[in-house]
């Protein structure tokens, strides 16, 4: 059992780390359900275009991953010191934080207004696009949906910097997008929102979940958690010698 742990901890971290996208996903809807919305009253297939606008939005939401992780991958090879990959991973724990905290309340709001204004002047400016009967249309709309500023896209960046690898990144940013797939999926195709309440509850449920991941991530920067679907590899200390 312990020769499969190594092998586990991975699958168990994309898991959690899907169940955060799931979780999320009804807040996704609250502040981006206007998009698959307006595809559906387009006309044309829309199960189709459903479809393309949530392959678009998760082809996004890999790039974003695979630039969050080749930067923290950037940042611990310029400089490869165990302190400067543990400093990589409790700020990144700390932005988590934060961001779980302002989901809950708990802090003033610092992106969420600006990510309200955003989608907003973007909704206007690709009403065009929602319109169009284009098969490309819902591909492209979805890609620039997710560029939107968003608090759970910022927070999970985060948490795909501190695996310190491309193809960290990629994969934690996969997970968290395929779990905000069915429920934005199920609004564009039945046209159906949650009730407020339950709205409500996995919005604190998905604000928990970030504050989890930032202790965790904090926590694996100091080696008292395993480091799960990070790449991690012993690194010289300052002084040259193995941490």
């Amino acid at each position: 059992m312990t020769a499969l742990l190594p092998l586990l901890a991975p699958v168990a971290h994309y898991g959690l780390v899907f169940f955060g996208g799931l979780a999320a996903s009804l807040h996704c809807v609250g502040m981006c359900g206007g998009f698959p919305l307006a595809l559906a009253a387009g006309g044309g297939n829309n199960r189709s275009r459903q479809v393309l606008y949530n392959l678009g939005r998760v082809n996004t939401l890999v790039f974003i991953g695979a630039l969050s992780g080749g930067l923290g991958e950037a940042l611990v090879a310029l400089a490869p010191f165990a302190a400067v990959e543990r400093t990589l991973a409790v700020v990144a724990g700390l932005v988590m934080i934060l961001i779980g905290a302002e989901v809950l309340g708990a802090v003033p709001q610092l992106t969420g207004r600006g990510a309200v204004l955003a989608r907003a002047t973007v909704g206007r400016l690709l009403g065009g696009v929602m319109r169009s009967q284009s098969p490309a249309a819902p591909l492209a709309l979805g890609v620039f949906n997710a560029f939107l500023p968003c608090q759970l896209i910022y927070a999970f960046a985060a948490e795909a910097a501190s695996t310190r690898s491309v193809a960290g990144g990629m994969l934690t940013m996969l997970a968290f997008g395929l779990g905000t797939v069915p429920a934005m999926l199920a609004l564009g195709v039945a046209r159906v929102l949650a009730g407020s309440k339950v709205r409500a509850r996995l919005s604190v449920l998905a604000g928990v979940l970030v504050l989890a991941f930032g202790a965790a991530t904090i926590l694996r920067g100091f080696d008292l958690l395993p480091h799960g679907g990070h790449h991690h590899h012993p690194m010289p200390t300052a002084a040259g010698t193995d941490d």
